[in-house]
């Protein structure tokens, strides 16, 4: 029994990190999905749930996984070189 308190707390701690981490980053965000949208790209929200889904259902090979993080840090830097101008 207070092994599942246990659990449970730690659980309620981490979603709640979690949570505050995303309203922080909102409106970086919000400026990331409109990078990708003027590049004629997904929202990454989408892209992200279906990349899981696909890794989900072991439909996705190694190479999608590779070009989907590749994509993602090449927006990155894209991302942070427009923020510093």
């Amino acid at each position: 029994m207070v092994r599942g308190i246990i659990v449970g707390a730690l659980a309620f701690a981490a979603a709640f990190g979690i949570e505050r981490v995303l309203a922080g980053m909102k409106s970086d965000i919000a400026r990331y999905d409109a990078m990708r949208k003027m590049s004629g790209e997904e929202p990454l929200a989408k892209e992200v749930l279906a990349t899981m889904a696909s890794l989900v259902t072991g439909s996705v090979q190694k190479s999608g996984v590779t070009s989907f993080v590749t994509s993602l840090t090449n927006d990155v830097v894209r991302y942070a070189k427009m923020r510093g101008m």
